[in-house]
């Protein structure tokens, strides 16, 4: 589907230069799974910040081709 591969293209864009101090809701995080931003502050909006761990068991992120986890680092501060 075009659409997707745009959002995967978008999301390669976002996750390799300087991002901005909050994402948007429709930044895709994890493109295996199709997880976008607004996914992760829904699952995370009780605890107010990103749990990996939650977000594994919730969406299967970091089970399929690892990028999400492996650039965790430059997008978990820019949820919330």
């Amino acid at each position: 589907d075009k659409e997707f591969l745009r959002q995967v293209d978008q999301a390669d864009e976002f996750l390799t230069q300087n991002l901005p101090e909050k994402l948007t809701d429709d930044v895709l995080i994890c493109e295996c799974f199709c997880v976008n931003v607004r996914d992760i502050r829904e699952a995370c909006a009780e605890l107010g910040e990103v749990n990996l761990d939650l977000l594994r068991t919730r969406f299967s992120m970091g089970e399929g081709c690892q990028g999400c986890m492996k650039s965790a680092s430059e997008w978990m501060n820019k949820i919330f």
